[in-house]
């Protein structure tokens, strides 16, 4: 028997004399060019190619996009429901034995196909070892790997000019892929157990008043309790209990500022036993007792990070925020002209969990805040927070949780501004209905509406509604994006992120384009010369248009009503 050849009955054999304890032996690989025609692409038809897996097969993919669908008659694997895997230049792909896929492109790329199986020893004998197809050491179905090592194509190359020619040179550099892609499997594990405890951390956030304990949290994750404990502290920042806490006494800081309830009620509420622990859980956590704290109601003395103009549009003006809110909400640069700011020192290149506000020596009593808005992404950098903390009592927003509006109404609550806050509402509300009326005459509200984002190194961000006044265009004015933004974008969570050479495929009659305002500069005289911009619909009919980021980073309150007119004089023009 040739040492190479399995048996087909039962996936083993033995071979004298001993050789390595693992066999890795490659039985086809095929590199091919993805090359639908430009009149195809044109009508963004998809290409569909089937593959049947019969092996361990690991596709990756060098140039272009790719769509891969399980499309068995019969899945041998755990999830029986049909999976399809999206991937991108440099993406690879690992399929497990006896899979039947279907591969859909529907633009210029480059593919490589290897299949190979694997043997582990299993007994070793003084002259005679025997093997077993075995694919546990190797990353399960389904992994998506994104093989920043350059030599990953490099050996893909070596196999490809060898094959045929060397078998135990072929065998020897599948080998040293192999064990790459284990090292990338493992960094994968490392990744996907950050975000883990990413998902904890979320969920300790909406089931703070639920009974919850280290011991039974850290057994949804199948940790034990101790290790779960330094995995946690290590990727949030925060001790288990510190972060529960946290979450408890934002409540309890809502529950004061909202309601009349007693400390009893509020503590039931957010999960301790009663108003007295509460009580004094509140005084250790915040240096001031339930009562002190909740006498700030009503407060206008307000320092904000972001959320400037959410609170301009409340009649308040912060009494202090931070210099890149300024810079990127220039629409509302004459409002918090006179608002002192308060500088983040990021050292030189400390991580962010070392980064400190640069606060002047004393605060005087004209610059003491007695709240501070913050959104949670605060919680990310673990000295910041402490800092802010001892200055004025922290109320944090989760920021993206609510859409615009209720996120000015729930402001409008704890800042005992329900009054303001309506009459905002009603006012934005009646600009829309005017605004909405005058598109519909020039039948626009028919046509499709994108909104994109200029990124470094030709990538294009893709926004549904909850950012970049998408709200203004989405959710107000009820304009609608074409289908493959609605379909991979809004029912995916709203962002999405793409090579530039893609986005005809996203184009929409009408296009914002969000780029700082020097590159917005350019941008007309670029889009005319280039030759893929040249060719969107929207930049031969001119209804193509530039919003400075500088104006657009933060669409919050009195900023959203004024990217509100930016965006329908373009609309109308």
């Amino acid at each position: 028997m040739d040492m190479y050849q399995s048996s087909q009955r039962n996936h083993s054999f033995m071979i004298q004399p001993p050789i390595h304890p693992i066999l890795d032996i490659c039985k086809s690989i095929y590199s091919f060019h993805l090359t639908p025609t430009h009149s195809v692409m044109n009508k963004r038809a998809v290409f569909m190619t089937p593959l049947y897996a019969e092996y361990f097969t690991i596709i990756a993919v060098e140039k272009g996009t790719l769509m891969v669908r399980d499309i068995s008659t019969a899945n041998t694997h755990s999830n029986d429901q049909q999976q399809t895997w999206y991937l991108q230049a440099g993406d690879l792909l690992i399929i497990h034995p006896q899979v039947e896929l279907q591969l859909s492109y529907n633009e210029v790329g480059f593919l490589h196909i290897i299949t190979c199986e694997r043997y582990e020893l299993v007994n070793n004998y003084t002259n005679l070892m025997s093997y077993e197809l075995c694919y546990e050491s190797l990353p399960e179905h389904g992994s998506i790997l994104h093989p920043q090592d350059k030599r990953f194509f490099g050996l893909v190359e070596e196999i490809n000019q060898y094959m045929n020619q060397d078998t135990d040179h072929i065998h020897a550099i599948l080998h040293e892929l192999l064990q790459l892609l284990g090292s990338l499997n493992d960094a994968r594990h490392h990744k996907c157990l950050n975000r883990s405890m990413q998902q904890v951390a979320s969920y300790i956030r909406y089931a703070s008043e639920q009974l919850l304990t280290r011991e039974n949290v850290a057994a949804q994750t199948r940790l034990h309790p101790h290790y779960f404990s330094e995995v946690f502290k290590k990727e949030i920042g925060y001790t288990f209990s510190d972060y529960l806490a946290i979450w408890r006494m934002n409540k309890a800081k809502e529950q004061l500022l909202c309601t009349d309830h007693t400390l009893h009620h509020i503590a039931e509420q957010i999960g301790y036993s009663d108003g007295i622990y509460l009580s004094k859980k509140f005084r250790s956590f915040t240096g001031m007792t339930p009562g002190t704290f909740r006498a700030r109601k009503g407060t206008t003395r307000v320092a904000s990070f972001p959320f400037a103009g959410t609170l301009l549009a409340l009649g308040i003006t912060p009494l202090a925020t931070a210099p890149e809110i300024n810079q990127y909400s220039m629409l509302i640069e004459e409002e918090l002209s006179s608002v002192p700011l308060w500088h983040i020192d990021k050292g030189n290149d400390q991580p962010p969990s070392e980064w400190l506000f640069q606060l002047p020596e004393t605060i005087t009593e004209e610059m003491q805040p007695d709240l501070i808005i913050v959104a949670d992404c605060v919680l990310e950098y673990p000295k910041l927070y402490a800092q802010l903390r001892k200055i004025a009592p922290l109320v944090i927003v989760e920021w993206g949780r609510r859409n615009h509006i209720d996120e000015l109404l729930y402001l409008g609550q704890i800042l005992n501004r329900q009054v303001q806050a309506q009459e905002w509402v009603q006012h934005y509300q009646y600009q829309i209905e005017a605004a909405r009326h005058e598109l519909a005459l020039e039948h626009i509200t028919e046509q499709t509406v994108g909104l994109y984002e200029i990124r470094g190194d030709h990538q294009i961000a893709i926004w549904g509604e909850s950012t970049r006044a998408g709200y203004n265009l989405y959710r107000s004015l009820k304009l609608h994006p074409p289908y493959p933004i609605r379909h991979e974008v809004f029912e995916a969570g709203g962002f999405k992120c793409i090579e530039e050479h893609l986005l005809p495929h996203y184009a929409a009659d009408h296009m914002f384009v969000v780029a700082p305002a020097h590159w917005l500069e350019q941008m007309e005289p670029m889009m005319q010369q280039h030759p893929m911009w040249s060719q969107l619909p929207a930049v031969q009919n001119g209804q193509i248009y530039g919003l400075k980021l500088e104006e657009f980073a933060y669409d919050d309150g009195l900023a959203l009503e004024r990217q509100l007119h930016i965006q329908v004089s373009y609309l109308m023009q």
